[in-house]
């Protein structure tokens, strides 16, 4: 199988997944929520539990939804995207001391930290989506800490919801069929392939 095939057969099984972005938003609003009614202390561990219950709730959204996870386990990059999810929960060996050496920074850390797979996932795609995303998280995550230091936890995880939620828009809009067609040598540039999946 060539790369071309392995990424249209990746982008295929791809297709209309948003079940873990729409998760984003609705587990970083409660955690933002919460936060406005216990201390930043208690926060900390509001966004921690919301971030943990990132995988059942997307599952069951997932399956709500019909989407389907996993793929071809001889694909390699169906290996990529799992490692790269990994690669970011090791990230928990830097989250933890912080969460208790500097408190105050676990939402910073946490918020851009998480963010780091979806470049992998763009590139696999062939979209920009990814990109787009860090970059949201990387400007928007450290001017929310810094604009309210009485609510770290809430600012951050409202700026990371609204993220969530324009790469679930940008996902709703891309033609995966095209990105595919693409990937196997025609079409257009993916940062111009939009448009509602059938």
């Amino acid at each position: 199988m060539t790369f071309e095939q392995m990424q249209a057969e990746f982008v295929r099984s791809r297709r209309g997944a948003i079940s873990l972005p729409l998760t984003g938003v609705l587990n970083y609003s409660v955690a933002a929520t919460v936060s406005l009614f216990v201390s930043q202390a208690r926060a900390n561990l509001v966004l921690v539990a919301c971030f943990w219950a990132i995988p059942p709730v997307a599952a069951l959204i997932g399956r709500i939804r019909g989407e389907i996870f996993g793929g071809d386990p001889g694909n390699p990059l169906f290996r990529l995207s799992k490692l790269a999810r990994l690669m970011v929960l090791a990230t928990w060996a830097i989250h933890v001391p912080v969460w208790i050496e500097a408190p105050s920074l676990l939402p910073l850390t946490v918020g851009i930290a998480f963010a780091l797979h979806w470049v992998v996932f763009g590139w696999s795609i062939g979209h920009s989506l990814g990109l787009v995303h860090l970059a949201l998280r990387t400007i928007l995550v450290p001017l929310a800490w810094y604009a309210a230091p009485a609510n770290p936890v809430g600012a951050v995880s409202a700026a990371v919801a609204c993220c969530y939620a324009f790469s679930v828009v940008q996902l709703s809009l891309v033609d995966w069929e095209a990105l595919a067609e693409r990937a196997l040598g025609g079409g257009t540039p993916p940062s111009t392939v939009t448009g509602r999946a059938a």
